[in-house]
């Protein structure tokens, strides 16, 4: 059975996403924010589960949620599922100064990938979403996004392409982006269409049993196509030197 680690998984897509995988015999370390958001929801799973935090607005605090991960090397599966949408007029800024969206949802996850490419065994999954198709993405001001929505938008779309740029980075791992679709989470309306644990059992699925080298990008358990500028190398390659220099890594994403 796969160990697979999965952000932001005390509630929504994460959370189904983790109660399938343990259905299914799997293990799966829980990521949460905080030992106080995270231990009653790891209390009440059944299966091989084990609670790791870290405040994801801080690199800091990533850097010590690799560490605990690294504790439970090999992983099979790294699963970037945390993500924001801060809503206000203007999105706040993280630990680091760099915009909220974008720290959470690529930073954090660019960063974890470089700290443990050498302890992931098989796939690391990105995120994507519907909105990746509207993303302007400038590697010249990356988390520099003021209007929430469209900085949620650059999020994504710097997901997907960094799931493309991550799969020629570190080619002895399956790297790709899922789009869950538009489910009532807390990220989204109540009204949206799809089913949050049908968009988790996708998620299992991709974690542990699709190909995921036979396409950047998936849907409902089918390859779906990448937005045209997010499946350029140059962008994909300025977008990676951007989120290191960031993130405080070497050349190369080197820690």
């Amino acid at each position: 059975m796969a160990t697979v680690a999965v952000t932001g998984s005390t509630d929504g897509i994460g959370l189904a996403a983790t109660r399938t995988l343990l259905a299914r015999g799997h293990r799966v370390l829980v990521h949460a924010r905080s030992e106080e958001r995270g231990r009653p929801v790891v209390d009440g799973l059944d299966g091989d589960v084990a609670l790791v935090t870290g405040d994801l607005a801080s690199l800091a605090a990533v850097r010590a949620l690799a560490d605990q991960l690294r504790a439970h090397a090999p992983l099979d599966a790294l699963v970037h599922n945390a993500g924001v949408w801060v809503r206000g007029a203007v999105p706040g800024r993280s630990r680091d100064g760099v915009e909220t969206t974008f720290a959470v949802n690529v930073l954090a996850a660019h960063l974890l990938t470089a700290l443990l490419g050498d302890a992931v065994r098989e796939r690391v999954l990105w995120l994507g979403s519907g909105m990746a198709r509207s993303g302007r993405l400038d590697p010249a001001r990356l988390g520099a996004e003021e209007d929430p929505k469209r900085a949620y938008a650059q999020s994504k779309a710097a997901d997907v392409a960094l799931a493309a740029g991550w799969a020629r980075r570190l080619p002895r791992v399956a790297s790709a982006a899922v789009d869950p679709g538009w489910v009532p989470t807390k990220l989204a309306s109540r009204g949206a269409p799809g089913q949050v644990q049908r968009a988790g059992d996708d998620l299992a699925w991709c974690a542990t049993e699709a190909d995921l080298r036979a396409a950047p990008y998936w849907r409902d358990r089918r390859p779906t196509p990448v937005p045209a500028p997010l499946r350029d190398p140059g962008l994909q390659d300025a977008l990676l030197a951007g989120c290191d220099r960031l993130a405080g890594l070497g050349p190369d994403g080197r820690p």
